[in-house]
């Protein structure tokens, strides 16, 4: 690799950009192997005989309870620690974990392997926006870290479109004969498919080295994190939440269009999960590529911030949202998407950029954690499992799932553009680092 450098002694462009795409890389397969349930529901809910609840702890819960309890835990390593080595360990972990997906027999043993996912994918997150911003000058650091978070929606149209390539594959049979392993059901085949690619991904993160630290906390600031967020708690209370329920809207989408396009629409699995993973890739991946952009392009021109800039991307989804559950056809339904998709992804794409304007270096890791530990608790843990209850406590039916799911989305994007505003208020005379 070349030793030639950017500007203010970062590391060579090639070389940042080079890492981001392998970061990029790792994110995608880390979203995949999440996100592959959505599409999945009804073979499971089949085979295993377990109910839309019991769906969404799967969805959520599962996963959410051990990625938000050692998130921080590996938060702090990655502000301390090798940061690459604990990408790769992490990877290994989840990887392999998504295969034994594959092969559980019962809710029991399907649950437990969602939550060994949890705890590899716990590790990436905090580990790899540090290195991003310690690779990155702040002028182009809204870029790189947008094309990083691409991998959110990236990962859950791959994970789509993988499930549904699978499904076409057996040519509507319910059995796949997979090599070395023999007849699998349809569902248990996607999970050992989209599990193994990160393996090799994992060993090309080798190839990474750390960059120096960059940004460290002022002489006399808070020396500890707890410290940093004891002197910041009202921004950073304020400013999580609005994001965590940014998350909550894009998970319970995610997590139930699926169903509804299945329920109310009569479409096959592989047609919605083919057509919502292109969606997620396409117009998600653009509003994550788009504000980082507009992000850069706004801190060289002395205009809004993130935070501003998040609030505006939420507030035009909420009259939005609620017609992917009440569309009257199909096309309305997909149209609604294509624009929820952009739109919920910008706020995404901003959150980290918005922390790390505010937080030093050594805080870093350990505040992204806790900003992904809200987020996937409310979004991806409380999300899909308010769907469900929505559903089950005010309408009671199967083909009233997308009133729920208009009703969840719609409340979120409110409360979470009156959050947003509040923070972006709060910060206006913060300087950022």
């Amino acid at each position: 690799m070349s030793e030639e450098k950017s500007e203010a002694g970062f590391p060579a462009l090639a070389t940042a950009w080079g890492v981001v795409a392998l970061l990029l890389l790792a994110y995608i397969v880390a979203v995949m192997d999440r996100q592959i349930l959505s599409l999945l529901v009804q073979p499971i809910r089949h085979d295993l005989g377990i109910t839309d609840t019991q769906i969404s702890l799967l969805h959520g819960f599962a996963f959410v309870i051990t990625f938000t309890v050692l998130g921080v835990l590996f938060g702090r390593i990655a502000d301390r620690g090798n940061r690459r080595n604990l990408i790769v360990i992490g990877m290994l972990v989840w990887c392999f974990a998504t295969i034994a997906c594959g092969f559980a027999r019962n809710f029991a043993e399907l649950f437990a392997a969602r939550m060994l996912v949890g705890v590899g994918e716990a590790a990436l997150s905090p580990a790899a926006y540090s290195l991003v911003a310690d690779y990155f000058h702040p002028s182009r650091r809204g870029r790189a870290m947008g094309v990083y978070t691409l991998g959110t929606f990236v990962g859950s149209g791959v994970a789509m479109i993988a499930g549904a390539l699978a499904i076409l594959s057996t040519m509507g049979a319910t059995q796949v004969d997979m090599p070395l392993i023999g007849m699998m059901p349809n569902w248990k085949a996607a999970f050992v498919i989209v599990g193994l690619p990160g393996v090799l991904v994992a060993a090309a993160m080798l190839l990474v080295r750390e960059p120096v630290r960059r940004e460290r906390a002022a002489a006399g600031a808070a020396s500890s994190t707890l410290g940093f967020v004891r002197e910041n708690i009202a921004i950073l209370a304020v400013m999580i939440c609005g994001l965590s329920l940014n998350a909550l809207a894009s998970f319970s989408l995610i997590s139930w269009t699926p169903t509804v396009f299945i329920r109310l629409f009569g479409w096959q699995a592989s047609t919605i999960g083919a057509a919502y993973g292109a969606i997620l890739a396409v117009a998600g991946g653009s509003g994550i590529l788009f504000s980082g952009w507009l992000a850069d392009r706004m801190a060289k021109r002395g205009g809004p911030r993130p935070l501003v800039l998040a609030s505006w991307a939420i507030a035009a989804v909420i009259p939005l949202s609620m017609w992917v559950g009440l569309a009257p056809s199909p096309g309305v339904a997909l149209a609604v998407l294509v624009a929820c998709s952009f739109l919920l992804a910008m706020p995404t794409g901003l959150a980290p950029l918005a922390i790390y304007q505010l937080t030093p270096n050594e805080h870093r890791g350990q505040m992204i954690a806790v900003y992904l530990l809200a987020a996937t608790l409310v979004g991806l843990g409380l999300g899909p499992t308010l769907v469900a209850a929505t559903n089950a406590g005010l309408f009671g039916g199967d083909q009233s799932i997308g009133r729920a799911l208009a009703l969840v989305t719609t409340l979120a994007a409110i409360g979470g553009y009156g959050l947003l505003t509040l923070a972006a208020r709060l910060t206006r005379d913060r300087r950022p680092l």
